[in-house]
């Protein structure tokens, strides 16, 4: 793929994680207003930060959605190379590019932290650029309020980590996917496999024997052996828990409803039945939407 023209058009995204799988870069380019430009491949080369810029790659980034992304952080007394795909992107559709990254801020990297490797070579073809001082090549770094390392409500996904290594198997195959997991810390025992008919992963995960070999080959940085199936996930961490407790956690705002909170308490503490001082069942009933969930959690806090 050769360069494309006026070069002074463009900016440069440094992608570390989910976007260098280019499958990934149709939820912004539909935002463009051009159609056609929508649906050109990104030009794209094959780069590394130098660990000289003291950032490291970790999985760090709280994501709204309810799991655990990559992120880079200000790593001066442990920094590392960071291997990913630098694109060049139309000026204009920057702005989409940010959408996409919201949690995370835009900062330069200047050439000389820059390292091409145009001998890496993978399904993708790599785009030669000629780049100058004046060129902005930018990495998205999260926000503090953001980071945060996994724990058993914001686990590392399957599918995630599929679609980072399958991006490093496009531009630069085998070799590109192990220094990506080599070069990435805060791998964690939270660890979900969610990806649809987990245990028959020829179904749905593309390239997932090539994949799980090499998250196999590193398994004590990537915790390859903690990876749990969703039932076996929700059983592992509710181990942790006193007794059986398979509730929503509470609200911490949860406020007002005391006279039916005093209702519920009563129950369990007065109801006679016989000789014995026991509670068999009790309903909450509604029209959805008015609180019932939040009520029945609140009480059972009281009654754990």
């Amino acid at each position: 793929m050769g360069p494309i023209k006026n070069p002074e058009d463009f900016e440069y995204i440094f992608g570390f994680g989910s976007i260098m799988n280019t499958s990934t870069h149709a939820t912004w380019q539909s935002a463009s207003s051009d159609k056609n430009k929508a649906s050109v491949t990104v030009p794209g080369a094959v780069v590394t930060i130098k660990k000289s810029f003291g950032f490291a790659r970790k999985w760090n980034f709280r994501s709204t959605t309810g799991f655990t992304a990559l992120g880079v952080v200000s790593a001066e007394d442990n920094p590392s190379d960071i291997n990913g795909v630098m694109f060049q992107v139309p000026r204009e559709q920057m702005p989409n590019f940010d959408r996409r990254e919201v949690g995370y801020e835009r900062i330069k990297v200047p050439l000389k932290f820059l390292e091409f490797h145009s001998d890496i070579v993978g399904s993708t073809s790599q785009t030669k650029f000629c780049l100058g001082s004046n060129d902005n090549i930018w990495l998205y770094v999260p926000f503090p309020s953001h980071t945060m390392y996994a724990d058993e409500n914001h686990p590392l996904l399957q599918s995630y980590v599929d679609t980072v290594l399958q991006g490093c198997l496009e531009w630069g195959g085998e070799r590109m996917a192990e220094d990506f997991i080599i070069t990435t810390g805060a791998w964690s025992s939270f660890y979900l496999n969610d990806t649809p008919s987990s245990r028959r992963p020829w179904l749905y995960r593309k390239q997932y024997a090539t994949i799980d070999q090499l998250l196999s080959k590193y398994s004590q940085l990537t915790h390859y052996g903690d990876r749990r199936h969703p039932e076996e996930f929700a059983s592992a961490f509710s181990q942790m828990m006193k007794g059986t407790w398979s509730l929503p956690r509470r609200n911490p705002n949860f406020t007002g409803r005391e006279h039916e909170l005093d209702e519920l308490l009563s129950r369990f503490s007065s109801q006679d039945m016989g000789r014995q001082r026991m509670i068999a069942k009790v309903e909450v009933t509604g029209m959805g939407g008015v609180g019932k969930t939040q009520l029945v959690t609140e009480v059972s806090s009281h009654q754990r």
